[in-house]
């Protein structure tokens, strides 16, 4: 017998997990350094979410060196976005 709509046991979604970043891509023999905020699951998913943010940034057919320098979970909760507000001015 099927499950009806109610029936179903739906999960509650968890939110993705905020990661702290931070590698140097070297391009054509010139050294950038990069510090980003990325979102994922795990590990991995955080790694095919910097493979896209590389493609995104270097749109060139030549070799990319990454080396990772830190890439760590970041804890949720303890920025105060309050502190933010009106700071940024364009």
């Amino acid at each position: 017998m099927e499950e009806a709509w109610g029936d179903v046991d739906w999960k509650d979604e968890m939110p993705l997990k905020e990661w702290y970043v931070e590698y140097i891509a070297i391009v054509n023999e010139v050294k950038f350094h990069h510090m980003s905020i990325l979102y994922g699951e795990d590990y991995a998913d955080v790694q095919r979410s910097l493979l896209h943010e590389v493609r995104r940034c270097y749109q060139v057919s030549d070799k990319i060196d990454v080396t990772i320098i830190k890439i760590k979970e970041t804890e949720q909760h303890k920025t105060d976005a309050a502190l933010f507000e009106g700071m940024f001015i364009p």
